[in-house]
């Protein structure tokens, strides 16, 4: 764990530090699990994980940063992609 000090911290500074501290995190997250493996997610379910909505996830989808199929009128995601794209996207954030 870092140990910063806020007092004496700019505001790029500590905006700085929690960019590294988030990198770190979400490089170390091991999202997936024996059980995961293989599963596959509803667009609710999908939304819910990446907190973002459907609008987002269709465009996801057409744009290529979340590849998605359909089952008749049923849309899935499967649960490595959806790991990978939480991986991606947040990490170009931080």
């Amino acid at each position: 764990m870092r140990n910063i000090m806020i007092e004496n911290a700019s505001l790029d500074e500590l905006v700085s530090e929690l960019k590294v501290i988030i990198k770190e995190v979400i490089e170390s997250c091991d999202l997936s699990s024996p059980n995961e493996s293989g599963r596959l997610l509803t667009r609710t379910e999908a939304s819910e994980l990446l907190n973002v909505s459907f609008v987002t996830l269709n465009k996801w989808n057409k744009q290529g940063v979340l590849p998605a199929f359909s089952v008749g009128t049923r849309v899935y995601y499967k649960w490595e992609d959806v790991e990978e794209s939480m991986k991606r996207v947040y990490a170009t954030r931080f």
